[in-house]
């Protein structure tokens, strides 16, 4: 009994690198393609959350990337979210894209952010519960600081909710409240 518990911890271990050296390839691969990037220095970092309600049982994990947005959106970045969720070993695979608006209210350092993207998740079913097909929307509340002798990093408070919007007759809809630690990783 105890071996078996041990090979699914190392299958579930392997599984979690296997998803960081996705994660890392699609880092690399937006870092040198020059035509995403801002003109600017733009933070690069990691999120971790917890879910909550119905799927309190569902950790995400992403490395998450800010690129520049189309000035037409009036957003201060699209962010790019490539990451897990997983619930006991039951992990599926996510995608997002989307623009962020920032506001400062009344301190440089401290922010807030509300964001909407679209997500693929790879399995819409975690835990044995469905979310309700493979095409979601994520819409985030943030609030963080930066920090640093260039204010080069930032740690942030995110609340977000992502659904399928109707588009599945099942959409019950996945809370999560995460951390976000960003750095920036490149100057222009």
């Amino acid at each position: 009994m105890a071996v078996s518990i041990q090979k699914a911890r190392v299958k579930q271990l392997l599984t979690h690198l296997v998803h960081a050296g996705m994660v890392a390839t699609v880092l690399l691969a937006a870092t040198v393609s020059e035509g995403l990037m801002a003109e600017t220095k733009q933070p690069a970092g990691l999120r971790y959350g917890k879910a909550v309600g119905q799927f309190h049982d569902v950790h995400h994990y992403a490395a998450i990337y800010q690129l520049s947005a189309p000035r037409r959106t009036g957003a201060r970045h699209l962010e790019l979210a490539v990451g897990a969720l997983d619930s006991g070993g039951d992990t599926s695979a996510f995608l997002s894209l989307g623009p962020v608006w920032r506001f400062h209210p009344g301190t440089h350092s401290l922010y807030l952010e509300f964001g909407f993207s679209p997500t693929l998740i790879s399995d819409p079913s975690l835990g044995g519960e469905q979310l309700g097909g493979n095409v979601h929307f994520t819409s985030s509340a943030t609030v963080g600081t930066r920090f640093g002798s260039r204010d080069q990093y930032g740690v942030e408070l995110r609340i977000q909710h992502t659904s399928n919007g109707g588009l599945d007759s099942t959409n019950p809809g996945l809370d999560a409240i995460a951390l976000n630690f960003t750095a920036q990783i490149w100057s222009m």
